[in-house]
């Protein structure tokens, strides 16, 4: 390894030749390196992590796993999968070898983890994680062994009863909401159609076909970094046509024409997911019906020809 000084700048840099994961042989330059000792750590971890050398460590995997997982996961999954790792598996794995931790070590991170007393759905989501990158080690780069298959999985297994109202307790809690307002006609529509959250707040006027009753799932929409975004559904299958009945075509169509000539690619319900779960737990309040979240409201979902169903 060597790193050379650039007399001009006053900085460091680094060139070198490397073998990526295919065998193939390749050059890299890089520059702006404040010492000469920054220069040379950065060709060394480089050359890691471009060969996947199971030697590396999991911090440097981390970024090699995200890097192959770029072009398959929406930017919400990466972020979440990226929280969780740097809150619950790089604090106590950041610098060891992949191909030095042991099942014995798995399990003393999980008792540490479960002391913590988190619920069982987030000890899931955390062993998930941890096994989801062993596994990427092992099929991808050859890693012998995913250490987590060796040992109990966190979080109990429990099937919980699930909760949604029924059309009377529906009814009930929309005696809370003005009629024809923009969370009325939210609400109707994630009950009568079935809608994600997400896949509501994306909607706009070109995806409704007035003439056949129609609503096209083709968006969903979420919140990250402050900024709104709208990308494609959580799944191929979530793209869908959905029949939607007389009423609810005619208080959408109301509502709309209450927007002053909403532009066809605008949403029509311009706000955040917080903003939907505190309007649904302030009406919850209001109305004595059982609480449940937003996501529920989906469930009891059939096809109505009409509202009195």
């Amino acid at each position: 390894m060597a790193a050379y000084k650039d007399e001009e700048r006053g900085t460091w840099y680094v060139s070198f030749y490397y073998e990526d994961w295919t065998g193939a042989k390749k050059r890299k330059v890089k520059r702006g390196f404040r010492t000469k000792k920054e220069a040379l750590n950065f060709e060394a971890e480089y050359k890691r992590t471009a060969k996947a050398d199971m030697d590396m460590t999991m911090g440097e995997f981390v970024e090699v796993y995200f890097r192959d997982k770029s072009q398959s996961l929406k930017d919400r999954s990466i972020k979440n999968k990226r929280d969780t790792m740097n809150a619950q598996l790089l604090p106590y794995f950041k610098d060891r070898p992949m191909n030095s931790i042991t099942p014995a070590e798995i399990i003393q991170w999980q008792n540490t983890i479960i002391e913590k007393g988190y619920s069982d759905d987030y000890l899931k989501t955390i062993q998930n994680q941890m096994t989801a990158l062993f596994n990427h080690a092992k099929n991808i780069y050859n890693l012998a062994d995913n250490p987590c298959d060796k040992v109990k999985r966190m979080g109990k297994t429990s099937k919980k009863k699930m909760k949604f109202w029924t059309i009377e307790e529906y009814r009930q809690f929309m005696t809370g909401i003005e009629p024809g307002s923009k969370y009325y006609v939210l609400f109707e529509l994630l009950f009568w159609t079935g809608a994600r959250e997400g896949e509501a707040l994306s909607i706009t006027p070109a995806d409704i076909d007035f003439e056949r009753n129609l609503l096209q799932i083709n968006k969903t929409y979420y919140r990250m970094h402050g900024e709104d975004v709208i990308t494609s559904p959580k799944t191929e299958e979530s793209n869908r046509t959905i029949s939607i009945p007389e009423f609810l075509k005619k208080e959408i169509r109301d509502y709309i024409g209450r927007l002053y000539e909403l532009p066809e690619d605008e949403r029509i319900f311009p706000m955040v997911h917080e903003a939907v779960q505190h309007k649904l737990k302030q009406v919850v309040q209001k109305t004595g019906v059982k609480k449940i979240r937003v996501h529920d409201i989906r469930h009891p979902y059939v096809k109505p020809t009409t509202k009195n169903l």
